[in-house]
């Protein structure tokens, strides 16, 4: 009885305390790198603190705006509606800046976000199972399956929580039929919709799901319309705030941007679920594991019905994620999955449909372990934690049997130190520029604040490279147009046009150059300003270089 009432009374402060625990052990090596690595192992990481940056810079200078930057793809300037922030984490990161620093508030913030998805799927594997064991099996597959890992380099899809909360306090709403209830899913809807429009998109699909196996359910009792239509018009009300500026743009501007060709969508491989990462580094996939594996089995065979709902989610989610042009191995199968087309168009990149898949093979797994128990214990309850301590141990490191990915920070000397003293309205010219390249100046502007003739911006016009094409260098040095250009033989013209233009620095990036030998035959007759292992710079004027 004493250790009952002692878990009843500490029971979120110990599952809390469980996945701190296990997020500390799976990120150690961020934790030890808090202030000289980026967290998440993809050319992403390096727009994200650019996010937090740039808002910050819009919240605290009265000329600067949100929407709109001056210091990218200068002197055009882009536009940011379709941008990808997540305002909640960028808030959580900026509150904690003061304490830690940019970085390591950054990294914090993305990790603190494991903890919250462990303890969200805790509660509601627990409301459904009734097991506080499958609770905890749930939460670990949910925060550390390889997907989840892997979008530590995307704070617009590592907030999942939001997708269990959702589910708990919506289904809660539908049985007790509670308006209170629907009106705590919309504001978790609204937590959700604050990082990210992506996620948005997921839960509208999730949830349409939902309602629609409620209607046909015994598992559910038929929805009633009042709680539908309140969660419905509240989630409208809070997340519209949010979406106001992409809607505006796409109706009033007609702009078209945020739809992709479907077919150019990038899918998940058919077969990524059965490779481990600890063999191969698993890029946009999710690796099942073998106790899941095992557990999932044992609940097709012992739980079908009760573990439906999840059945069907994951397998409904993996046939979306691979489409619409799957393949296997990296080899094309040849077929057009049409069911996807719609999705993508707006989804963009369909193996965001992973997110589904592990909510529904968390719950999977759940249901695995309430069969796998009543066949194992007998009843011995020290029997089940025995048992559940293996399994879960087993889950954890065969999901995070390899350092937590990291993005070692390295930036020259001359955006730290030099460039700072530099007067702010100098602009720079880097190359190579493409959008891959152009993330790290993205991070590289964190530090020096100059404008940029370069960017990288969500869904960005075309008409934002003009000034690019229109310079020969910034041609030549351009990777992403085709066809190819080579650097000017004698590049002094093209220095002077950029000087007119304010551009002060032309800066060669060295670790990004694929070949520099054409670059310094351009070059040889002009004497850089500075040179280091990283980057070689020319002044574009006299002035400049004074």
């Amino acid at each position: 009885m004493k250790v009952r009432t002692f878990w009843q009374r500490y029971e979120a402060v110990v599952v809390f305390l469980f996945f701190v625990g296990l997020t500390a052990v799976a990120a150690w090596n961020v934790l030890a790198h808090l202030n000289t690595a980026i967290i998440g192992f993809d050319n992403d990481v390096y727009i994200n603190p650019w996010a937090d940056w740039w808002t910050l810079k819009a919240i605290t200078e009265p000329q600067t705006t949100l929407w709109h930057t001056d210091l990218l793809y200068f002197p055009i300037g882009a536009d940011l509606t379709y941008h990808s922030f997540s305002h909640l984490n960028t808030a959580v990161s900026l509150l904690l800046r003061p304490f830690l620093g940019a970085i390591p508030a950054y990294n914090l913030t993305i990790l603190f976000n494991y903890v919250l998805i462990g303890l969200s799927m805790y509660y509601m594997a627990k409301y459904f199972t009734h097991s506080a064991v499958a609770g905890l099996l749930a939460g670990i597959v949910f925060a550390f399956n390889t997907h989840s890992i892997y979008q530590s380099a995307h704070p617009v899809l590592v907030s999942i929580w939001c997708f269990p909360l959702v589910t708990l306090f919506f289904s809660r709403a539908v049985r007790e039929n509670s308006l209170r209830l629907a009106a705590v899913a919309a504001f978790f809807v609204f937590l959700g919709a604050a990082t990210s429009t992506v996620l948005i998109i997921l839960m509208v699909f999730w949830l349409a799901l939902l309602i629609l196996f409620m209607m046909f359910s015994s598992q559910f009792p038929r929805p009633p319309w009042r709680v539908v239509l309140t969660f419905g018009l509240l989630s409208a009300v809070f997340v519209l705030p949010l979406v106001l500026p992409q809607l505006k743009d796409a109706i009033l501007n007609r702009d078209e941007s945020f739809l992709v060709n479907p077919q150019y969508s990038i899918r998940t491989d058919t077969l990524s679920i059965f490779i481990p990462q600890w063999r191969t580094w698993l890029m946009r996939r999710m690796y099942l594991g073998i106790i899941p594996i095992f557990l999932a089995l044992v609940a097709l065979v012992r739980q079908f019905r009760p573990a439906l709902l999840w059945i069907l989610l994951t397998v409904i989610a993996y046939l979306f994620a691979i489409g619409p042009v799957p393949t296997a191995n990296g080899h094309s199968l040849g077929i057009l999955l049409p069911w996807t087309l719609p999705v993508a168009l707006v989804l963009r990149n369909m193996y965001r449909m992973m997110i589904l898949m592990a909510l529904g093979w968390s719950m999977v797994v759940a249901y695995g372990w309430l069969g796998f128990r009543d066949l194992l214990t007998r009843g011995q309850r020290s029997w089940q934690w025995v048992a559940a301590l293996v399994l879960g141990a087993l889950i954890f490191v065969d999901y995070t049997a390899v350092p937590f990915p990291i993005t070692p920070i390295v930036v020259s000397p001359f955006y730290t130190e030099i460039l700072p003293q530099i007067p702010d309205d100098v602009a720079l010219a880097i190359v190579p520029t493409g959008r891959q390249e152009d993330k790290r100046y993205l991070f590289y502007q964190t530090y020096h604040g100059h404008p940029m003739t370069n960017g990288v911006i969500s869904r960005a016009d075309m008409s934002v490279f003009r000034f690019i094409a229109g310079n020969p260098l910034l041609r030549a040095g351009a990777v992403d147009f085709v066809p190819e250009k080579a650097p000017p033989s004698n590049p002094r013209l093209a220095l002077q046009a950029l000087a007119a233009a304010n551009v002060g620095y032309f800066i060669i990036d060295k670790t990004l150059m694929e070949d520099i030998r054409p670059w310094q035959a351009s070059f040889a007759a002009l004497e850089p300003v500075y040179e280091d292992d990283l980057v070689v710079v020319y002044a574009t004027s006299d002035a400049f270089a004074r």
